[in-house]
């Protein structure tokens, strides 16, 4: 039976479904460290040296999507345990998560941002914003960890088999990303054709 015991509990859970183990604090600071510095600053910089702009945009919005991935391996020796929990139930695993998601956050606010002044249209860059907060920010997370989930069950949880694991949840990263640069190309008029009703929705009420 596990006796181990979570601490610095920030949630309402059931005392019977509480699962809570100590957390090796300096380990989970090392690992969030290694994650910015590889995935926040080696990556981007890599990038923007071999000038694939395109690629930086859609890669900046989505770091917590690749937090996901790696928080369900663990990474060497545990360091990503706790980097992006889908229910945070200690302060480290909050904080993590926050800083991520709010990493994130900045990167497709950006995009938002430049969008509507590259084109002088606050439909166009609310456009980006309808498209990339719902398929790449909201909706993927749960999604990427379930498929995982199932996918070890498949293989029986194994470790060589929780390298596949790691890899499918990387492609299906991929394709959401790449989904959404699809939705972006091809579906933008029928957006900004929503969006451009949604702002008239003041002007309507008034009549």
């Amino acid at each position: 039976m596990n006796t181990d015991k979570y601490s610095q509990n920030i949630v309402n859970v059931n005392e019977s479904n509480k699962h809570n183990y100590i957390t090796n604090i300096p380990k989970m600071v090392f690992g969030f460290a290694i994650f910015v510095l590889i995935f926040i600053i080696a990556i981007p910089i890599l990038l923007l040296k071999n000038k694939k702009y395109t690629l930086l945009e859609a890669y900046m919005p989505n770091i917590d999507l690749i937090a996901t991935v790696i928080t369900w391996h663990g990474g060497p020796y545990k360091i990503w345990e706790h980097l992006y929990p889908p229910s945070p139930l200690t302060i480290y695993g909050f904080s993590s998560q926050t800083l991520i998601n709010y990493m994130a956050l900045l990167g497709l606010t950006y995009i938002v941002i430049r969008e509507t002044k590259r084109t002088n249209s606050i439909i166009k860059g609310w456009a980006f914003a309808f498209v990339m907060l719902l398929m790449t920010y909201l909706l993927p997370t749960q999604i990427i960890s379930f498929i995982m989930d199932k996918t070890s069950e498949l293989f029986n949880h194994t470790n060589f088999n929780k390298v596949i694991v790691l890899i499918s949840g990387f492609l299906i990263t991929s394709l959401i990303i790449m989904s959404e640069a699809y939705v972006l190309e091809n579906y933008k008029t029928q957006i900004e054709h929503i969006v451009q009703k949604i702002l008239n929705i003041p002007k309507l009420l008034k009549k």
